[in-house]
């Protein structure tokens, strides 16, 4: 079972058709549609937990295809051109199912690339196990993280803290991008959670206000307008569901 992606480059899907000259200036981030873990379905074997290959439900498509439909009604200056998404089957099939409805609707398709440090936060030792169990399981642990939650890190895993570390390099790249006015992330709660810390200068206090009012739901969309004088990000906003179905 693997653990963690491969370190493999950031390799685009396409030819970037962009030109240098362009700054970001709209950052979108949308989670995965539903899971399977996220319905609920437990691993049954180690295939199955391993985080990378964890696969769409049928709702989860749905959601996915009413993203992309989403994305293909907006204006053409609101339009992501270019996707950086995680390499999880999950979110990677989140954006094949959108970017089918942005080429039926004759939507111009945005470069894409996949970005190994934007996989989700990885529980190590206690992946998949659902909270309850760890308090009842291993008392230490679930002591531990409740004492430090951003900084508690999981045997064999990652804390919220080292999830922010790795996404501050994916974040100086879009920043330094040249080609790009707006990108748009596809990932995972935990990555959009610390997305907020970063571009928005979040303390530990306000991050975990953040999660404690709810972290961002499957196929919401957040975004940030970047400001062109000095460059910071504001949010406009977060965990926007109303293009979602229902059921």
């Amino acid at each position: 079972m693997s653990t963690l992606p491969p370190g493999h480059p950031v390799v685009p899907a396409q030819p970037c058709p962009h030109h240098d000259g362009a700054t970001p200036r709209l950052l979108y981030a949308a989670r995965h549609g539903q899971s399977t873990v996220n319905a609920g379905i437990r691993p049954a074997t180690p295939a199955e937990a391993d985080d990378m290959a964890i696969e769409l439900t049928e709702l989860g498509a749905r959601q996915a295809v009413a993203l992309g439909r989403w994305f293909a009604a907006l204006p053409p200056e609101q339009l992501p051109d270019s996707v950086l998404c995680s390499p999880y089957r999950r979110a990677a099939a989140t954006w094949q199912l959108a970017e089918a409805e942005l080429r039926a609707a004759g939507v111009t398709v945005p470069c894409r690339v996949t970005e190994p440090n934007l996989y989700d936060r990885f529980r190590g030792a206690l992946s998949h196990i659902p909270a309850d169990e760890v308090r009842q399981r291993y008392p230490e642990q679930y002591a531990a993280e409740r004492a430090d939650p951003l900084g508690y890190r999981p045997p064999g895993g990652e804390s919220f803290l080292d999830v922010a570390d790795r996404l501050a390099g994916v974040v100086d790249r879009i920043v330094a991008d040249t080609r790009h006015r707006r990108v748009l992330i596809v990932a995972h709660d935990a990555v959009i959670l610390l997305l907020r810390r970063l571009l928005e200068h979040l303390d530990d206090t306000a991050t975990l206000a953040v999660a404690a009012a709810g972290l961002a739901g499957n196929a919401s969309v957040t975004a940030w307008a970047q400001d062109a004088d000095d460059y910071d990000y504001r949010l406009l906003y977060y965990d926007r569901r109303d293009h979602l179905p229902d059921r």
